[in-house]
């Protein structure tokens, strides 16, 4: 049976991770996800086409069918690879200050075009966004599970309360960011970020 797009993704990750610096798989991979990246940050998710990306990346369009099956698998394929980039959750010992680096860094990919472009775009799911949703189910999960340790780890040493919700606490620190930014489409300052840490911890400890 043939793989379905996702395990096609999965795979080629994998094999790319383990061929030799520079081997023919590997570059042709890096040379798609860089032209894929760059795609998303200068017309956005819905507009992107495979058909450019191939054109950008040098590579035969139907490379990027065989390999990835289709454009959400495609854009998932370039995040998780990416990703790899992405360190894991600081761990200072300290709650506040591993809270502020996270909201830092969800700042910081609002200022990346690509990130910046996939959120913007992102809404109720409907017929029109459902494959950036598709994205969206992909990528996410991974990120909340790196997140996640850093309540995991606040419980653990008892700066928290055993039964707060991990998962909770990542959406209720990371929400305030999206709101002031996309729907008042204010700045996020350091002093916000910081009263934001401060008030979901508080909240954290009360419940």
């Amino acid at each position: 049976m043939p793989d379905k797009p996702a395990d096609q993704a999965e795979r080629l990750h994998a094999d790319a991770a383990t061929k030799r610096p520079g081997g023919r798989t590997a570059r042709t991979a890096q040379a798609v996800f860089d032209a894929t990246i760059a795609e998303l940050g200068e017309v956005g998710y819905a507009a992107l086409r495979i058909e450019t990306v191939a054109e950008r990346a040098g590579v035969n369009r139907a490379t990027i069918y065989r390999r990835w099956g289709d454009k959400p698998s495609l854009v998932a394929a370039a995040f998780t690879a990416r990703q790899v980039e992405v360190s894991p959750p600081a761990d200072t010992g300290d709650l506040f200050e591993d809270l502020l680096a996270f909201l830092r860094e969800v700042r910081r990919g609002f200022d990346s075009p690509w990130i910046a472009a996939l959120i913007s775009e992102t809404g109720p799911r409907t017929a029109d966004n459902d494959g950036l949703r598709q994205v969206l189910d992909k990528i996410w999960p991974a990120r909340f599970r790196l997140s996640r340790e850093i309540f995991v780890r606040a419980v653990e040493r008892g700066d928290l309360p055993a039964g707060v919700d991990p998962d909770f606490l990542v959406q209720a620190a990371a929400g305030p960011l999206y709101f002031r930014r996309l729907m008042l489409g204010r700045s996020l300052t350091d002093d916000f970020l910081r009263h934001t840490a401060a008030l979901v911890i508080a909240g954290a400890r009360q419940s």
